[in-house]
């Protein structure tokens, strides 16, 4: 039997890091307890390619992620399960040494307003990138949202005690393996406590007054953000094997650029 086109030798015969599809959009579902989360996801599948294959069989990799989306006999209880048995499936289809899957979408979670007790959905920036590397699997997780701050050295300077505040962004990402990936509500919680107050979506006029007086009261540089999140990533996730980075940037309100600030560390476990 002749061989198919993508198993023949290239004209260049080099190794590649990274073939696959990517920007392909599906509906991923998962089922924790009695619900049943959807998330609309952008896909991102690559393996590694020999020098002795000319290309790599790209409807094998649509094949496996669809027929592991639309199952009906297979429940996935989170999202780092589903994606590890996408990057097993395609693994038997396309036997690979390195390989990743990646999804980004939007998370949502239910959140109450600080005074008013109003319900309100808040989102934050989710991305998932699984790999697989000769048979062992690892994810990294990252979240990201916005929340106010208030500069502590302006309020220190200043005779009628003002201070200058601003929005900033701040992303965390933790790796590991399987069982050490926490749930996403819980990465939320330590996100929205590292800022000097957190922003939601739905605000009555006295909860608008508690985060003021939160700014005020608890004024923070976008170091101080950073080191909150890695602080409060190791006093949550001390019993896991997690590493663990942050990124924070405050889109300043008195000046035309934006400030940055990055910090890593590992969890307890790894160290001990």
């Amino acid at each position: 039997m002749e061989k198919e086109t993508q198993d023949q030798s290239p004209v260049v015969s080099l190794s590649l890091d990274e073939v696959g599809l990517t920007n392909f959009i599906t509906q991923v579902s998962i089922t924790r307890g009695t619900k049943v989360y959807r998330y609309q996801t952008t896909v991102s599948v690559v393996i590694d390619l020999p020098p002795s294959r000319k290309g790599a069989h790209l409807s094998r990799f649509v094949e496996s992620i669809s027929e592991i989306l639309s199952s009906e006999v297979h429940t996935h209880y989170s999202l780092e399960e589903m994606s590890s048995h996408v990057l097993m499936t395609l693994n038997k289809r396309h036997p690979y040494e390195k390989g990743s899957i990646t999804l980004k979408f939007i998370f949502f979670t239910n959140k109450t307003t600080p005074v008013s007790q109003r319900p309100s959905i808040e989102n934050y920036s989710a991305k998932l990138i699984t790999w697989w590397n000769q048979g062992k699997i690892s994810h990294k997780l990252t979240l990201g949202t916005y929340g106010s701050t208030a500069c502590p050295h302006a309020l220190s300077q200043n005779p009628a005690n003002r201070t200058h505040i601003q929005r900033a962004y701040a992303e965390i990402s933790l790796q590991g393996e399987t069982p050490d990936i926490p749930d996403m509500e819980d990465v939320t919680m330590i996100l929205d406590e590292s800022f000097s107050a957190p922003t939601f979506s739905l605000l009555k006029a006295e909860d608008e007054q508690w985060i003021i007086n939160q700014m005020w009261e608890n004024p923070l540089f976008v170091e101080d953000v950073t080191r909150n999140l890695l602080q409060l990533a190791l006093k949550h996730f001390s019993n896991r094997k997690l590493e663990v980075q942050a990124t924070v940037i405050s889109q300043e309100s008195i000046h035309k650029h934006n400030i940055i600030s990055k910090g890593s560390t590992r969890t307890d476990s790894l160290e001990s």
